[in-house]
């Protein structure tokens, strides 16, 4: 040893002093697999994230403490009945939305104008009135109402503009008997027997959205609701201007300046449209129209933009100075022309025209159902169909996209479910009857798409595959669908390839409950994340097992043996996911 020269003690040393590191290192590392193995996948590790849900408009209906029997906490109302709510102390007109859950005895009547009463859960109304859609509340499960209503004025009754349970439209322009009352009273609910919940209490002092400013600072101008008067016209004039000396052929309220909607004939018709606009930044408003037939714009009773009679040109514009406040909205059409086109866009000083409430080339936009549908019934095999389908089920006249490749599922009488092939989500799912293809098959113009012949649970739509927790993407730009294989009962299974070369798969099967569904990681070296489901709030109610508000699901992880679950938490919106390592599986229950 004392004889051995410099440089071999040098390396005698250094490697001496490697192979402690390593020791150290490969301790380490034990260590860290020991916790890991240890670590129990339905463990969920909470991650807040700047995501914000998009906003409704209404405004939050503050509660400080709890009103007498009631129990309040984490932000949900309890109580057992009988139990009285009130909501608004006086209202008029009002758009109200909130999540409520009724035990299986749960009963409760929302009085309207403090007259008119809809029974939850069963939307009945205090009339004899009927549904445009099956209503079918689970008991414990959280459901989601929205409404419009607009109290009498002069000779029209009170008017349920339109009421939505978990998105899905159960009444349209229904009038209510006329009480000969005043016109307003306060908004109250009664719980008449059985156990409630309710949460995400909102409204707004109109019935319909308005105009606001939007994160940007940009000014997005709305009228909530259009009242329109059509007349026939007779004789081919050449204009018609006094329209006090018309009789109407039928009037109502509509959300947007839709001539297809309305109209009975091609040509020979007028409409006379009234509303109130709400202007949240005063300035320099310009007004263009797009028209071939005779269409003037007035905002106070000022002509803005004249295009009147029969003009050369199809297109004309103005500018008027708005400040901030109601201004008296008149657009009046007379359609003497086999076109029916008008088009109204709206411009702040310094912004770029949008939409002004007419019905847009360049988005989707949600319409009622109309004419006959053309049913596709399902049976205990499988029946598979690729359709275009307006996603997500907006209100009546709001935006929508339409997203043109979705392949729908349905056996016997569900639950079916609409799949989005380009990004691997599963968008809607529903039970009864299956879809309505007139709109594919008759005619073959727009919208072209698929409509579910019930009540449909939606999902949140974004991709269903990620790399990362970060933040959820808009967009599946790195996983693409591959093809789908057919089991003996005709189910399919969808693959995707991955980023890295390998595939994933996703299993749907239909339950007595609900769905269930099977996602699979195939690939031998990447670590992928997958979604299991978005909501308003996910609460956690045992170990693998979750109570999800808008919509209203509950949801249990029945099979994960490594990996994890992750809680994306952003403002208004969270999201599930899994953690899926090589050659993991997920398979979890949706029931509603």
């Amino acid at each position: 040893m004392g004889n051995r020269n410099p440089l071999a003690q040098s390396i005698y040393f250094l490697a001496g002093l490697l192979s402690c590191v390593m020791l150290k290192y490969i301790l380490f590392s034990a260590v860290l697999f020991a916790a890991a193995c240890s670590t129990d996948p339905l463990e969920v590790q909470t991650i807040e994230t700047g995501e914000r849900a998009p906003d409704d408009g209404l405004q939050p209906l503050e509660m400080n403490s709890a009103p007498e029997g009631w129990v309040m906490a984490d932000g949900v109302l309890t109580a057992t009945g009988p139990a009285r709510l009130e909501l608004l102390p006086n209202h008029e007109a009002v758009t109200l939305a909130f999540s409520f859950r009724l035990d299986e005895e749960g009963e409760a009547r929302l009085l309207l104008g403090g007259t008119h009463a809809l029974t939850l859960p069963t939307l009945d109304l205090d009339t004899t009135v009927s549904k445009r859609a099956e209503v079918s509340a689970t008991p414990g499960v959280w459901q989601n109402l929205e409404l419009a209503y607009l109290p009498a004025r002069g000779q029209d009754p009170p008017l349920l503009v339109a009421t939505y349970l978990n998105g899905n439209l159960i009444y349209y322009q229904q009038p209510l008997p006329a009480t000969g009352g005043g016109a307003g009273g306060p908004l109250t609910l009664e719980l008449l027997q059985g156990e409630m919940s309710l949460t995400n209490m909102r409204s707004l002092g109109q019935a319909g959205r308005s105009s606001a400013v939007d994160s940007a600072g940009e000014v997005e101008l709305s009228l909530p609701l259009i009242r329109y008067a059509y007349y026939d016209i007779a004789g081919n004039p050449e204009d018609v201007t006094d329209y006090a000396s018309l009789t109407p052929t039928k009037q109502g309220y509509i959300s947007r300046f839709d001539l297809d909607g309305l109209r009975e004939k091609g040509s020979g018709y007028a409409l006379r449209f009234t509303s109130e606009l709400d202007i949240p930044k005063a300035g320099t408003y310009k007004f263009r129209i797009t028209s071939p037939a005779s269409t003037r714009l007035y905002i106070d009773d000022e002509l803005v933009v004249d295009l009147g009679g029969r003009v050369e040109g199809i297109e004309g514009g103005g500018s008027v100075e708005l400040g901030e406040g109601n201004h008296r909205v008149r657009l009046d059409h007379y359609q003497f022309t086999g076109w029916n086109h008008l088009k109204v866009k709206y411009a702040l000083e310094g912004q770029e025209f949008a939409s002004f409430n007419d019905m847009p080339e360049d988005r989707a936009v949600a319409t009622p159902r109309s004419g006959e549908p053309l049913a596709i019934e399902a049976d205990e095999r499988p029946y598979l169909l690729r359709s275009f389908l307006n996603f997500p089920p907006a209100r009546v006249y709001d935006y929508t996209d339409k997203r043109t490749h979705v392949i729908n599922v349905g056996e016997a009488r569900g639950p079916h479910y609409s799949y989005d092939l380009r990004n691997g989500s599963l968008l809607q799912a529903w039970r009864g009857p299956y879809l309505d293809v007139s709109e594919m098959w008759v005619g073959r113009g727009e919208p072209q798409v698929a409509r579910a012949l019930a009540p449909v649970v939606a999902f949140d739509g974004r991709p269903q595959w990620n790399t990362d927790t970060d933040a959820w993407p808009e967009h599946a730009e790195d996983f693409h669908h591959l093809r789908y294989e057919l089991d003996g009962a005709g189910r399919p299974t969808f693959f995707f390839a991955t980023p890295g070369g390998g595939e994933v798969s996703d299993e749907i099967v239909p339950t007595d409950r609900g769905l269930r569904r099977t996602l699979i990681n195939h690939s031998t070296d990447e670590i992928l994340v997958t979604s299991v489901v978005a909501a308003a709030a996910i609460r956690e109610t045992g170990k693998g097992s979750f109570e999800l508000v808008d919509p209203g699901l509950q949801v249990s992880i029945d099979q994960l043996a490594s990996g994890g679950l992750r809680l994306l938490r952003g403002e208004g919106t969270q999201r599930l996911v899994a953690e899926l390592p090589p050659g993991e599986q997920l398979t979890y229950s949706l029931n509603w």
